[in-house]
């Protein structure tokens, strides 16, 4: 992933480190835009390929069987397998053990377009129980993504769907505004949230408001994230509130830890003061585009200092980009976007108010 991030966009030099503050005396500046020479083979840059969307079995799935029955599959990350049946709104009851085996096999073929890997998964059932009617059998994965598989079980004549179950609801929320700094910029971070059982988890990262007119980078402390929770401050921000799937969530928390712990451990791609602020723009690249890895849920704007294409990194200085990236994926998913009011509803943050 961070090999992936790394850009080649401006030349760093300099020793500012992360969590450092700046005083309000450098005026603000449009930088030159970066080269759009493709990066030499070998070194990381923006041409890398996308990554491989992984086959997560990890998890409960759903077989809806008829109308009102359906079957549970719940496989550990310890190489089990539980099957409930569902009958109604009665309580699930186990029907069978399984030990599993995860297989994924490469298909090598010479082709301009290569295709996925081979992935079955072997079952073996423990005691007299039987799985699909057998005490061993061997399904194979034909298609995922992050929500669904659909499989072929011997004895079984149609390929067989099952849909992702989990009790917990996830969101991201992208913010930023600008006005804020000594440079007119403003902070801009992603939260990642997950919702269990009422509770909502957080974690956010990238260029904050530190204290009036200074701005840090790294872990967004809690009392200063809920401030960017409330609706937004007209022209001046922008917030982009979307709910996400378990596997979307995964991808995004790494993303936004990974960045935490690079802040903590001062090992930023940049360091210099000015291409410092690039280091805010791969975290928001790499966060955003975990949540099209699996399936095409969200219209992404390519952050790629591509021109003409990439108009937002042509046009601004990299502290201005994520604020204006923030606001054209708001215009784009507006459909998806949820609404002030609701989010409360959903997400409830009894320490933050309404503006």
């Amino acid at each position: 992933m961070i090999a992936l991030l790394a850009l080649t966009l401006l030349g760093a030099t300099g020793t500012a480190l992360a969590q450092q503050q700046y005083p309000a005396s450098t005026q603000e500046k449009k930088l030159p835009r970066p080269s759009a020479k493709p990066t030499p083979a070998g070194e990381p840059g923006f041409s890398q390929p996308k990554e491989k969307c992984p086959c997560e079995i990890v998890g409960t799935w759903k077989a809806q069987i008829s109308t009102t029955e359906a079957r549970l599959y719940e496989f550990d990350g310890a190489g089990v397998v539980k099957v409930f049946q569902v009958s109604g709104d009665a309580k699930p009851q186990e029907i069978a053990t399984a030990k599993y085996e995860y297989v994924e096999e490469p298909i090598v073929e010479e082709t301009a377009t290569p295709k996925p890997p081979d992935i079955k998964i072997n079952l073996t059932a423990t005691g007299t129980n039987k799985i699909f009617g057998q005490t061993n059998t061997t399904m194979k994965v034909v298609s995922y993504n992050d929500s669904s598989l659909t499989c072929e079980i011997p004895g079984i004549a149609e390929p067989v769907r099952w849909t992702r179950v989990d009790p917990d609801r996830y969101f991201i929320v992208l913010v930023a505004r600008q006005n804020e700094f000594y440079n007119k910029s403003g902070s801009a971070f992603p939260l990642v949230i997950k919702l269990a059982g009422g509770v909502a988890q957080i974690d956010a990262a990238g260029t904050y408001a530190a204290d009036k007119g200074h701005w840090a980078f790294g872990t967004v402390p809690p009392e200063t994230y809920k401030n960017y929770l409330r609706e937004s401050r007209g022209d001046e921000e922008t917030i982009l509130r979307l709910e996400i799937g378990s596997r979307q969530y995964a991808r995004a928390l790494k993303v936004v830890q990974e960045w935490q712990r690079r802040a903590r451990d001062h090992e930023l791609l940049y360091q210099a003061e000015s291409p410092f602020f690039l280091n805010n723009i791969v975290l928001v690249r790499a966060v955003t585009e975990t949540l099209n890895l699996c399936q095409s849920d969200f219209d992404l704007y390519k952050l790629d200092y591509t021109y003409p294409r990439d108009w937002i990194s042509d046009n601004y200085s990299p502290e201005f980009v994520p604020f204006f990236y923030f606001k054209e994926l708001r215009r784009r998913n507006e459909a998806r976007h949820i609404e002030y009011k609701k989010f409360q509803e959903l997400v409830p943050m009894p320490n933050v108010a309404s503006r």
